[in-house]
Protein backbone atom coordinates (compact mmCIF):
# COMPACT_ATOMS: atom_id res chain seq x y z
CA UNK A 1 0.00 0.00 0.00
CA UNK A 2 1.22 3.52 -0.72
CA UNK A 3 2.17 6.05 1.96
CA UNK A 4 -0.44 7.97 3.95
CA UNK A 5 0.02 11.03 1.76
CA UNK A 6 -0.82 9.11 -1.42
CA UNK A 7 -3.43 6.70 -0.13
CA UNK A 8 -6.75 6.36 -1.88
CA UNK A 9 -9.53 5.21 0.38
CA UNK A 10 -10.37 1.53 -0.13
CA UNK A 11 -11.87 0.16 3.05
CA UNK A 12 -12.27 -3.36 4.32
CA UNK A 13 -15.71 -4.52 5.31
CA UNK A 14 -14.71 -4.43 8.96
CA UNK A 15 -14.77 -0.61 8.92
CA UNK A 16 -18.32 -0.35 7.56
CA UNK A 17 -21.10 0.81 9.88
CA UNK A 18 -23.17 -1.69 11.81
CA UNK A 19 -25.91 -3.19 9.68
CA UNK A 20 -29.24 -2.34 11.29
CA UNK A 21 -31.31 -0.85 8.48
CA UNK A 22 -31.48 -0.57 4.70
CA UNK A 23 -30.05 2.93 4.96
CA UNK A 24 -27.06 1.79 7.01
CA UNK A 25 -26.45 -1.18 4.73
CA UNK A 26 -26.50 1.03 1.63
CA UNK A 27 -24.19 3.55 3.29
CA UNK A 28 -21.73 0.74 3.96
CA UNK A 29 -21.83 -0.40 0.32
CA UNK A 30 -21.36 3.12 -1.01
CA UNK A 31 -18.50 3.78 1.39
CA UNK A 32 -16.72 0.53 0.53
CA UNK A 33 -17.26 0.50 -3.23
CA UNK A 34 -18.15 3.96 -4.51
CA UNK A 35 -16.30 6.47 -2.33
CA UNK A 36 -12.69 7.55 -2.78
CA UNK A 37 -10.81 10.07 -0.68
CA UNK A 38 -7.35 11.60 -0.91
CA UNK A 39 -5.58 14.14 1.34
CA UNK A 40 -5.16 16.45 -1.66
CA UNK A 41 -7.72 17.55 -4.29
CA UNK A 42 -6.79 15.15 -7.08
CA UNK A 43 -10.22 14.18 -8.49
CA UNK A 44 -11.63 16.27 -11.35
CA UNK A 45 -15.42 16.51 -11.16
CA UNK A 46 -17.92 16.94 -13.99
CA UNK A 47 -18.08 20.64 -13.08
CA UNK A 48 -14.32 20.93 -13.75
CA UNK A 49 -13.50 21.56 -10.09
CA UNK A 50 -10.88 19.51 -8.25
CA UNK A 51 -11.90 17.66 -5.09
CA UNK A 52 -10.52 15.40 -2.37
CA UNK A 53 -13.58 13.19 -2.74
CA UNK A 54 -14.97 11.13 -5.59
CA UNK A 55 -18.06 8.97 -5.94
CA UNK A 56 -18.76 6.32 -8.56
CA UNK A 57 -22.21 5.30 -7.37
CA UNK A 58 -22.82 3.06 -10.39
CA UNK A 59 -20.60 0.46 -8.71
CA UNK A 60 -23.45 0.16 -6.20
CA UNK A 61 -26.58 1.14 -8.12
CA UNK A 62 -25.82 -1.48 -10.80
CA UNK A 63 -25.09 -4.16 -8.20
CA UNK A 64 -28.03 -6.49 -7.40
CA UNK A 65 -27.95 -5.88 -3.65
CA UNK A 66 -27.22 -2.18 -4.02
CA UNK A 67 -29.99 -1.70 -6.57
CA UNK A 68 -32.48 -3.46 -4.32
CA UNK A 69 -31.61 -1.18 -1.40
CA UNK A 70 -31.65 1.96 -3.53
CA UNK A 71 -35.03 1.05 -4.99
CA UNK A 72 -36.67 0.43 -1.62
CA UNK A 73 -35.26 3.56 0.00
CA UNK A 74 -36.16 5.83 -2.90
CA UNK A 75 -39.65 4.38 -3.33
CA UNK A 76 -40.43 4.86 0.37
CA UNK A 77 -39.93 8.59 -0.17
CA UNK A 78 -42.45 8.61 -3.02
CA UNK A 79 -45.29 6.85 -1.22
CA UNK A 80 -48.43 8.93 -1.06
CA UNK A 81 -47.27 11.40 -3.70
CA UNK A 82 -49.00 11.87 -7.02
CA UNK A 83 -46.00 10.61 -8.99
CA UNK A 84 -46.47 8.89 -12.35
CA UNK A 85 -42.83 8.62 -13.35
CA UNK A 86 -39.34 8.57 -11.84
CA UNK A 87 -36.13 9.38 -13.68
CA UNK A 88 -33.43 11.90 -14.38
CA UNK A 89 -30.55 12.85 -16.63
CA UNK A 90 -28.69 9.88 -18.07
CA UNK A 91 -26.43 8.17 -16.92
CA UNK A 92 -26.24 8.39 -13.15
CA UNK A 93 -30.01 8.54 -12.66
CA UNK A 94 -30.84 5.57 -14.89
CA UNK A 95 -30.18 2.62 -12.53
CA UNK A 96 -31.76 4.54 -9.64
CA UNK A 97 -34.94 5.13 -11.63
CA UNK A 98 -35.19 1.49 -12.71
CA UNK A 99 -34.53 0.20 -9.19
CA UNK A 100 -37.24 2.52 -7.84
CA UNK A 101 -39.70 1.40 -10.49
CA UNK A 102 -39.07 -2.27 -9.64
CA UNK A 103 -39.52 -1.57 -5.92
CA UNK A 104 -42.77 0.25 -6.63
CA UNK A 105 -44.12 -2.71 -8.60
CA UNK A 106 -43.16 -5.08 -5.78
CA UNK A 107 -45.12 -2.85 -3.38
CA UNK A 108 -48.18 -2.86 -5.62
CA UNK A 109 -47.87 0.85 -6.46
CA UNK A 110 -46.11 0.83 -9.86
CA UNK A 111 -44.28 3.98 -10.95
CA UNK A 112 -42.71 3.81 -14.44
CA UNK A 113 -39.08 4.77 -14.92
CA UNK A 114 -37.90 7.17 -17.61
CA UNK A 115 -34.59 8.51 -18.92
CA UNK A 116 -33.84 12.14 -19.81
CA UNK A 117 -31.43 12.27 -22.71
CA UNK A 118 -28.56 14.79 -22.70
CA UNK A 119 -29.40 15.62 -26.30
CA UNK A 120 -32.58 14.89 -28.27
CA UNK A 121 -32.55 11.69 -30.26
CA UNK A 122 -30.90 12.37 -33.61
CA UNK A 123 -33.42 10.39 -35.63
CA UNK A 124 -37.04 9.28 -35.58
CA UNK A 125 -39.11 11.44 -33.19
CA UNK A 126 -36.12 13.50 -31.89
CA UNK A 127 -37.43 12.92 -28.38
CA UNK A 128 -35.79 13.97 -25.13
CA UNK A 129 -37.44 11.32 -22.95
CA UNK A 130 -37.08 7.53 -23.16
CA UNK A 131 -39.56 5.27 -21.40
CA UNK A 132 -43.32 4.92 -20.82
CA UNK A 133 -43.88 8.42 -19.43
CA UNK A 134 -47.36 9.73 -20.19
CA UNK A 135 -47.74 13.25 -21.55
CA UNK A 136 -47.99 15.76 -18.72
CA UNK A 137 -47.43 13.12 -16.02
CA UNK A 138 -46.16 14.41 -12.65
CA UNK A 139 -42.67 13.11 -11.92
CA UNK A 140 -39.93 12.65 -9.36
CA UNK A 141 -36.44 13.58 -10.53
CA UNK A 142 -33.50 11.53 -9.20
CA UNK A 143 -29.72 11.71 -9.43
CA UNK A 144 -26.85 9.80 -7.90
CA UNK A 145 -24.60 12.63 -6.70
CA UNK A 146 -25.39 16.35 -6.53
CA UNK A 147 -22.46 18.75 -6.54
CA UNK A 148 -23.38 22.05 -8.21
CA UNK A 149 -26.78 20.70 -9.25
CA UNK A 150 -26.15 21.20 -12.97
CA UNK A 151 -27.24 17.73 -14.11
CA UNK A 152 -30.36 17.82 -11.98
CA UNK A 153 -31.24 21.30 -13.21
CA UNK A 154 -30.89 20.21 -16.84
CA UNK A 155 -33.30 17.31 -16.25
CA UNK A 156 -35.73 19.66 -14.51
CA UNK A 157 -35.57 22.18 -17.35
CA UNK A 158 -36.30 19.56 -20.00
CA UNK A 159 -39.15 17.98 -18.06
CA UNK A 160 -40.80 21.30 -17.22
CA UNK A 161 -40.50 22.45 -20.84
CA UNK A 162 -42.32 19.26 -21.84
CA UNK A 163 -45.09 19.99 -19.35
CA UNK A 164 -44.28 17.57 -16.51
CA UNK A 165 -45.03 18.85 -12.97
CA UNK A 166 -42.16 18.11 -10.57
CA UNK A 167 -43.31 16.48 -7.33
CA UNK A 168 -39.95 15.65 -5.73
CA UNK A 169 -36.19 15.97 -6.36
CA UNK A 170 -33.99 13.28 -4.80
CA UNK A 171 -30.37 12.15 -4.82
CA UNK A 172 -28.30 9.46 -3.19
CA UNK A 173 -25.55 11.86 -2.08
CA UNK A 174 -25.38 15.62 -1.59
CA UNK A 175 -21.74 16.75 -1.68
CA UNK A 176 -22.70 20.04 0.04
CA UNK A 177 -21.04 22.11 -2.70
CA UNK A 178 -23.85 24.44 -3.64
CA UNK A 179 -26.22 22.15 -5.51
CA UNK A 180 -28.90 22.13 -2.82
CA UNK A 181 -28.88 25.93 -2.66
CA UNK A 182 -28.98 26.26 -6.47
CA UNK A 183 -32.03 24.00 -6.64
CA UNK A 184 -33.70 25.87 -3.77
CA UNK A 185 -33.30 29.12 -5.67
CA UNK A 186 -35.26 27.46 -8.47
CA UNK A 187 -38.00 26.50 -6.02
CA UNK A 188 -37.02 22.86 -5.54
CA UNK A 189 -36.03 21.25 -2.23
CA UNK A 190 -33.46 18.50 -2.63
CA UNK A 191 -33.96 15.36 -0.55
CA UNK A 192 -30.82 13.22 -0.31
CA UNK A 193 -30.29 9.89 1.38
CA UNK A 194 -26.78 10.93 2.45
CA UNK A 195 -24.51 13.95 2.80
CA UNK A 196 -20.76 14.10 2.30
CA UNK A 197 -20.36 14.24 6.10
CA UNK A 198 -21.71 10.68 6.35
CA UNK A 199 -18.69 9.52 4.34
CA UNK A 200 -16.01 11.77 5.78
CA UNK A 201 -17.02 10.63 9.28
CA UNK A 202 -16.41 7.02 8.26
CA UNK A 203 -13.19 8.01 6.47
CA UNK A 204 -11.84 9.74 9.57
CA UNK A 205 -12.84 6.81 11.78
CA UNK A 206 -11.03 4.37 9.49
CA UNK A 207 -7.69 6.18 9.52
CA UNK A 208 -4.92 4.91 11.83
CA UNK A 209 -4.79 6.79 15.11
CA UNK A 210 -1.52 8.49 15.97
CA UNK A 211 -0.19 8.59 19.51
Amino acid sequence: MSSDGDRLMTVSKSTAPAVCSDRDTLLGLLFERAFRCHPDPMFRLASGAMSRYYFNCKLVTLDPKGASLVGRLMFERLRGLDVKGVGGLTLGADPIAVATAIASEAAGEPIPAFIVRKEPKGHGTSQWIEGPLAEGAPVAVVDDVVTTGGSTEKALDILMKLGHPIRKVMALVDRNEGGREALRRRGFELESLYHIDDFTTLWNASRPRTV
